[in-house]
């Protein structure tokens, strides 16, 4: 398969649909952070249970927590519906060796977040390319021989 790298703006995508690997949605209309339904998730860390809301805006840090979180300390990620825990069973951060936590978004994509406060490092990725590149541009897919 051939990788694809795309260029965005910070803030120039929004994410409108998360859920859980059980299929709860992710997405709290009742906290809206600009403008949009924020992403909530279940934290906790070595001593405290909260929640966090996320800026649904791809490339934005701002977030919304119950907790006092502290920078350098590693979280753990769940769903605050059923408690499914949210981190990636095969993917460290490679910036600090964190465990990333997994958003799943329409059409089998995904937002791979670090689980370390202060570290930013996140991924977008695509699974339906096809379809999505032909929301944005004139596409024609030609069949493989």
């Amino acid at each position: 398969m051939e990788r694809l790298t795309v260029e965005v703006p910070p803030e120039s995508l929004c994410i409108r649909q998360a859920s859980c690997p059980n299929g709860h949605s992710l997405m709290d209309p009742g906290h809206p952070m600009g403008d949009s339904p924020s992403i909530r998730v279940g934290v906790t860390s070595v001593t405290q249970k909260g929640e966090l809301h996320l800026h649904p805006f791809y490339g934005n840090h701002d977030v919304h927590c119950t907790l006092e979180l502290k920078d350098g300390e590693v979280y753990d990620v769940f769903c605050p519906i059923c408690q499914a825990s949210l981190r990636s069973a095969e993917d460290r951060c490679m910036f600090c060796a964190a465990p990333m936590f997994v958003l799943r978004l329409p059409k089998g994509g995904r937002v791979h977040g670090c689980s370390r406060r202060g570290c930013h490092n996140h991924k977008l990725k695509l699974v339906d390319v096809s379809a999505q590149l032909a929301e944005m541009f004139e596409l024609e897919i030609k069949p493989r021989f």
